[in-house]
């Protein structure tokens, strides 16, 4: 049910440290990366979307198994699932190549592999956070997370880490980098949800901006090998790629932000709730991380339209941003989910998507804008893909998948790919979603890529795994 009185009046949203910009500006972009702001090449032919597994089985499986000297897998949710066994066999295969290469010595050099991941199961994030540093998993445990045995591994140095910092930090992050020359982003984890999911390749100085972010918060506190050069190091070795197509692309990260209590919690929230004398308190600032700066001001200089997917809406500075849009007579398109980790939204926000966006069209009419304004929730019969029929569903185990299990895995039902495009010209894509957790106190990752080629290359895909015709009203 959608909530019947509105969560917020009217109010422009400032950013944290720069005023808003009437058009676009790389320049603000490239500041508030702190210089990240590169010619790379974003690899069209590897823009994939579908479901997690389907693209750890397309894109990230064949990337891992063709890795050369070292992989690099970054993870929010670590699971059983279809996913984690193709990742465990390229792991096991990877490793006898390396053992049985002709031209390996007797200690033939192993492939480096780090897994690092934040979450395998709410009870550990409540019981078992893990100091600044990770919780490091030794080869003893590796078969308690899925990982195959020592022995299947012997050709591959592998180090397993975690971190978790409670009571809010999950480490939201997802990349994967391939002998320090090839990044992925999937917006998917390593595990069994059926979601539609994104994901898109590069290579460039891109890599080495996002090998630098990953040395930064990953590394070891100790000496080991590869895993703990330094960032010029990791310049010295990687390559760019000169002979493709280059467009404008930034890494932006967004630290993790301690905090002690939600948003929705803060004194002033509270106040303003309790006496009805009061306005309603205009959104808290938002942290001034690189990836929420460069978000707000690509909402905040829209010219004619925005369209966004999120798994939810529950933030704030986001909705006032779109309220402004369509002041502006910018056209809003919003595809997100009616049910989606719904507690996780009212701990951390203290509302819910069907709410939010039930008060944006309200605020909407009122202001005279509804026309401009377009909001769909895949998870709706009349909206989204549905679930598949009764015959195609079956229960979910460790067992190998055989073709109607892996058909069935590709049909997605809720949508977790975090998507922003701005003006048909550039595309955001990453870890954030549009909610309060994503902006208040997780640790994230987008990266921003101002090709209208890239923007095109999506719209088909979206059109192509579009199975209502609303969907297809979108561009």
């Amino acid at each position: 049910m959608e909530a019947e009185e509105p969560l917020m009046q009217h109010h422009r949203q400032q950013p944290t440290t720069a005023a808003p910009h009437a058009d676009f500006d790389p320049g603000y972009i490239d500041e508030v990366s702190q210089g990240r702001r590169t010619l790379s090449t974003p690899h069209l032919q590897s823009l994939t979307t579908g479901t997690g597994a389907s693209i750890y089985r397309s894109t990230i499986i064949p990337a891992i198994r063709a890795a050369q000297s070292e992989v690099v897998l970054v993870t929010c949710f670590w699971a059983a699932s279809s996913t984690r066994i193709q990742l465990c066999d390229a792991l096991k295969d990877l490793s006898r190549r390396v053992l049985l290469s002709p031209s390996s010595p007797p200690s033939p050099k192993k492939i480096t592999v780090q897994i690092c991941f934040s979450s395998s199961s709410l009870a550990r994030n409540m019981l078992l956070p893990t100091p600044t540093e990770g919780q490091v998993y030794g080869p003893a445990s590796w078969a308690t997370l899925g990982l195959p045995e020592p022995d299947e591994v012997r050709g591959l140095d592998l180090r397993v880490v975690r971190k978790f910092f409670w009571p809010w930090g999950i480490i939201h992050s997802k990349y994967v980098v391939i002998d320090r020359k090839l990044a992925i982003f999937p917006s998917c984890n390593v595990s069994w949800e059926r979601w539609f999911e994104v994901a898109l390749s590069f290579t460039g100085p891109i890599v080495d901006h996002l090998l630098r972010f990953h040395v930064d918060f990953w590394r070891p506190p100790y000496s080991s090998g590869s895993t703990d050069q330094s960032p010029a190091a990791i310049t010295d070795e990687t390559t760019t790629t000169t002979n493709a197509t280059t467009a404008p692309t930034t890494l932006l990260p967004s630290p993790h932000t301690p905090a002690k209590l939600p948003n929705h919690l803060h004194p002033r929230i509270l106040l303003s709730r309790c006496l009805p004398c009061l306005p309603d308190a205009a959104p808290l600032p938002f942290p001034p991380t690189p990836l929420l700066q460069a978000t707000h001001h690509l909402l905040s200089t829209a010219q004619s339209s925005i369209v966004m997917l999120t798994p939810n809406v529950t933030e704030r500075t986001v909705l006032e941003c779109l309220l402004d849009a369509l002041e502006r007579g910018v056209r809003v398109c919003i595809w997100t989910n009616r049910h989606l980790m719904t507690v996780e939204q009212i701990v951390t926000a203290g509302t819910t998507t069907p709410s939010c966006i039930q008060d944006l069209r309200q605020r909407a009419v009122r202001s005279g804008r509804a026309a401009l304004l377009e909001t769909f929730f895949f998870d709706d019969d009349d909206d989204g893909p549905g679930v598949p029929p009764p015959q195609q569903q079956g229960q979910r185990g460790l067992q190998r998948i055989d073709d109607e299990e892996r058909d069935q895995e590709s049909i997605p039902v809720k949508l977790h790919a975090k998507v922003t495009i701005v003006d048909d010209e550039r595309i955001l894509l990453g870890s954030g979603n549009m909610d309060a957790a994503s902006w208040r106190t997780s640790q994230e990752l987008g990266v921003l890529v101002e090709s209208r080629e890239v923007v095109d290359g999506f719209k088909r895909l979206w059109k192509r795994d579009a199975t209502v015709s609303l969907r297809q009203r979108m561009f």
